[in-house]
């Protein structure tokens, strides 16, 4: 089998977790056997200016004239799918599509001059495809609420945490760590941590810190916050290196992620991997395959009251919580992929 893999970028490094499935993604797949054409943007001149040429000018002309043809196109960069009528027509091939998540629709605080283009483009990936992956159920709920998807045309392949997320000796110092990683966008809510996290440094008698790894338009906000609060105790690190996370993981004592609305979450299952209690916003527009166990703030204040209890009581893995973890893997999500490359090849 030959699959042309349209790609936004085929690097970890990159930071997103789309990124880092896409990877994932190819170098499974020809473990597997299966013969994969890559098409991806250079990675030069980073930026949203840059990502929106890459979606909407780069991948779509670039995926109308592959070096070479397989028997599937995969888009796992469905920004590109105005391509797909076109590419269809062209090549007479089977499209496979990887939805994430339906933000643009679903999200109403997102800036429309943005995502106007972002949700056309989805929208024309969706009702092209031949078949649609997507990463949790949620999504799945998702796609068949706002688009006429035939339910069949649709199928789970969860995300996945590498096997090197594990829990390390000796990584902590004996400071009270709150860790948070991630991006610095609206949805991704860091003010609302940054706003409990005063709350619980004002009343904990113990050493504490909040860590803040990531980047994004929030950022310089963020850090205003934080000095009009008179928080105290605050890092912000900026972008964390892959070959750092799992020891960054490692380093927190308890994980915080404050998204209000996401198509996985990855962060979620890769810091409970790493055996560190992870708490998220209840109410959130999150799977619940990645926050089935976490702990859920309410508010602000709640999440101040959860910091102090795992602080002064500690967090126990139960053995279904690790277990539960197990199904979380690279090899599961590529053995759907295949077994949906292979039914769509048969339709």
């Amino acid at each position: 089998m030959k699959v042309t893999l349209v790609a936004h970028y085929l690097d970890e490094s990159a930071g997103h977790g789309i990124d880092r499935y896409s990877l994932k993604l190819m170098q499974g797949l020809r473990e597997k056997g299966i013969i994969v054409n890559p098409v991806s943007s250079p990675r030069v001149l980073l930026g949203p200016l840059k990502s929106a040429l890459d979606f909407f000018l780069y991948l779509p002309l670039r995926s109308l004239c592959p070096f070479e043809t397989g028997d599937i196109f995969h888009f796992v960069a469905p920004q590109a799918g105005i391509s797909i009528p076109i590419l269809k027509k062209l090549y007479k091939k089977k499209v496979v599509t990887t939805i994430y998540d339906l933000n643009p629709f679903i999200y109403t605080d997102m800036n429309k001059a943005v995502f106007l283009p972002l949700g056309k483009a989805l929208a024309a990936a969706i009702r092209h495809s031949d078949m649609l992956l997507v990463i949790s159920s949620q999504t799945k709920i998702d796609l068949l609420k706002y688009f006429d998807v035939d339910e069949k045309k649709i199928r789970i392949t969860l995300l996945a945490a590498d096997e090197k997320f594990r829990s390390l000796e000796g990584k902590k110092d004996g400071v009270f760590t709150i860790g948070y990683l991630g991006g610095f966008a609206s949805n991704k809510n860091v003010p609302f941590l940054i706003r409990a996290y005063s709350i619980f440094e004002k009343k904990c008698t113990h050493p504490c810190r909040l860590v803040l790894y990531g980047k994004g338009a929030e950022y310089p906000d963020c850090i205003e916050l934080a000095k009009k609060l008179e928080v105290k105790s605050i890092e912000f690190r900026g972008f964390a290196d892959e070959k750092d996370i799992v020891d960054i993981y490692n380093s927190f004592d308890v994980f915080v992620f404050p998204s209000i609305i996401e198509g996985f979450g990855l962060p979620i299952i890769e810091a409970q991997m790493c055996h560190v209690p992870t708490i998220v916003k209840e109410g959130a527009h999150v799977p619940e395959e990645a926050t089935r166990f976490c702990l859920k703030a309410k508010d602000e204040e709640h999440l101040a009251e959860l910091l102090e209890k795992i602080r002064s009581e500690g967090f126990v893995f139960s053995k279904e919580h690790l277990e539960y973890l197990k199904q979380f893997t690279w090899d599961a999500c590529i053995d759907k992929t295949i077994s949906a490359y292979e039914d769509v090849l048969r339709s």
